[in-house]
């Protein structure tokens, strides 16, 4: 043992002092941030007071002491106070770098995240952070002496540390509780930077939704969904591009000054300018938007118990394919799937990753084998998915030359760092020249569509964040303003009136809770969770496929079929 760890090895404090030492350290270093935010908001108050700003870290303080007396049991303090301190290191990393928040949204998106995702985010910035914020610390916890005393004594000792919280707490609620209640009520994002209460509290939470939770029987919409089809001698295509991580203020078609999308203008797509996702993370927004729920009643354990869009078109008639790059977060699990094989020796992938234009030859192996009237074909993209961009395109596309080639995207500068995401955005647009020009060599007697729309958007350094996956309540637009584009050559989509659709995608706002009846309604799918209020396109069908639709639902009877 070398001579500084042997130094510290022989360090003796009490129980109760390494408790109050490790609380000092969670309330001046990992509550940093929550304390300058605290400090900011108040500051910003018309009448503001000192006093009760100086309170905050006192309660932070012994809040924590409170949370360590919990552990103070020997066998574990150790462990506990190291495990806490460790994965504080890496909350604390995220939010001092992205600005991202642990809540239960974070923990659930975390938790089903990728092995080679969870790999993209380590850098040597990370490691370095890491060692000094959360491996030193937990090396002198494991290597402190903890003095020796009777169980009575250290009962007695505990108990007393405890009171002195409480009552230091009971003091300031006493004195100040009506400025905690104001600043806590109108700024409800305070408490979700504070470590490690939110992300304990939340992973609790996350844990027992997911393992303690009494099975649940799977819930049908509709036993018996019907297609319809006004012309027999017709078939009709639709491919639904599901992309990744993509903002809609970096598109061409919404007026980003930059050509990112140079590959499709000579298709005519019709933009939705002001189009909105469910959620700021793709384990809630992809489930949501395949769901019948809204936003404002989503619930993913609902939603993973019920029949989705891909269960219902099914079991109509159109013959559905799902191709994968992405992880389809449970909607395909019961319909047709392929999943890409990142470790396949196609020149398009790495062992990790593929980039998108994997996903063109199995499409056009499905366009050679139309055989039903209908066919829905879902590609999901790995889009834009950082926080390694660089990794989602091949060098010889991309557009923007100085783009940041790391994954520590904090210390690229803003130029580069939005050159990285741009050349995403444009590599992500030739896929989708790639689809479109595959659906439209089909044959004269198919009605070929595509639509394209995001899960999620992504901050790139806006107020300081970084990435996505912020409480919804709270997150910037660019993390939910989305694109959605439309593509129905006018000759061949007679069903769709496209100069009408061009109005609505200019006038309107719309968000994922339309697109389940959307395309729904695309499809010619009679179903009772069908909402014509809440198609995009029910309004710009021709007449015929209105009246189709309308009859099919008994609309006019009032009931629904």
């Amino acid at each position: 043992m070398s001579p500084s760890f042997k130094r510290f090895s022989i360090c003796q404090l009490s129980t109760n002092q390494l408790i109050l030492l490790v609380a000092l350290y969670f309330t001046l270093v990992f509550n940093f941030p929550f304390l300058q935010e605290v400090t900011r908001t108040v500051l910003a108050l018309d009448n503001y007071n000192l006093l009760f700003l100086a309170t905050v870290p006192i309660l932070a303080f012994n809040l924590c002491t409170l949370l360590f007396c919990l552990f103070s049991a020997r066998p574990i303090l150790k462990p506990c106070l190291i495990s806490l301190t460790l994965i504080s290191s890496l909350v604390f990393y995220a939010k001092v770098s992205y600005g991202v928040i642990f809540d239960y949204g974070m923990i659930q998106n975390s938790a089903e995240t990728y092995t080679a995702e969870v790999l993209s985010y380590l850098n040597w910035h990370l490691v370095a952070f890491f060692f000094v914020t959360g491996a030193l610390p937990a090396a002198f916890i494991q290597l402190v002496r903890v003095k020796q005393s009777t169980t009575l004594k250290s009962l007695v000792s505990r108990i007393k540390l405890m009171a002195t919280s409480i009552l230091s707490i009971l003091i300031i609620a006493a004195i100040f509780y009506p400025n905690y209640a104001s600043v806590g009520r109108n700024h409800r994002q305070l408490q979700k930077s504070s470590i490690p209460f939110q992300y304990l509290v939340d992973s609790v939470k996350y844990t027992k939704d997911q393992y303690f939770t009494a099975p649940r029987s799977f819930k049908t919409l509709d036993n018996a969904p019907s297609l319809l089809s006004n012309d027999e001698t017709q078939k009709k295509v639709i491919v639904m591009v599901l992309g990744e991580t993509a903002r809609a203020q970096n598109f061409s078609y919404n007026g980003y000054d930059k050509p990112t999308n140079k590959a499709t203008e000579k298709y005519g797509l019709i933009s939705f300018e002001n189009m909105f996702s469910c959620g700021t993370a793709t384990a809630v927004s992809v489930p949501c938007m395949f769901s019948a729920l809204t936003r404002s009643n989503f619930d993913k354990n609902d939603a993973e118990y019920e029949q989705n869009l891909m269960d219902l078109v099914s079991l109509a008639g159109v013959d559905v394919l799902w191709i994968d790059n992405n992880g389809c977060k449970g909607v395909c699990e019961r319909v047709p799937t392929i999943n890409i094989d990142v470790k396949s020796d196609n020149p398009l992938c790495d062992g990790e990753y593929c980039f998108d234009e994997v996903l063109i030859e199995p499409l056009q192996k499905k366009l050679a084998n139309l055989t039903a009237p209908t066919t829905f074909i879902v590609l999901h993209m790995i889009g834009s998915h950082g926080p390694t961009y660089y990794r989602r395109y091949p060098s010889e596309t991309r557009p923007f030359k100085d783009d940041c080639q790391r994954s520590d995207i904090q210390n690229c500068s803003s130029e580069s760092l939005v050159n990285t995401y741009d050349n995403t955005i444009a590599y992500t647009d030739l896929v989708l020249s790639k689809v479109i020009e595959s659906l439209d060599t089909l044959p004269k007697d198919v009605q070929p569509s595509m639509l394209y729309v995001s899960d999620h958007g992504e901050s790139l350094g806006e107020s300081g964040a970084y990435l996505h996956g912020f409480p919804y309540a709270f997150a910037p637009q660019e993390q939910t303003h989305i694109p959605l584009l439309a593509w129905f050559p006018e000759q061949r989509s007679p069903y769709i009136d496209t100069a009408c659709l061009r109005t609505q995608a200019k006038n309107n706002t719309f968000s994922h809770d339309n697109i389940f009846h959307s395309m729904l309604g695309v499809l010619n799918v009679a179903t009772s969770p069908y909402d014509k209020n809440l198609d995009i396109f029910s309004s710009c069908m021709t007449p015929r496929d209105q009246e189709h639709m309308r009859l099919a639902n008994n609309e006019e009877s009032g009931t629904v079929r």
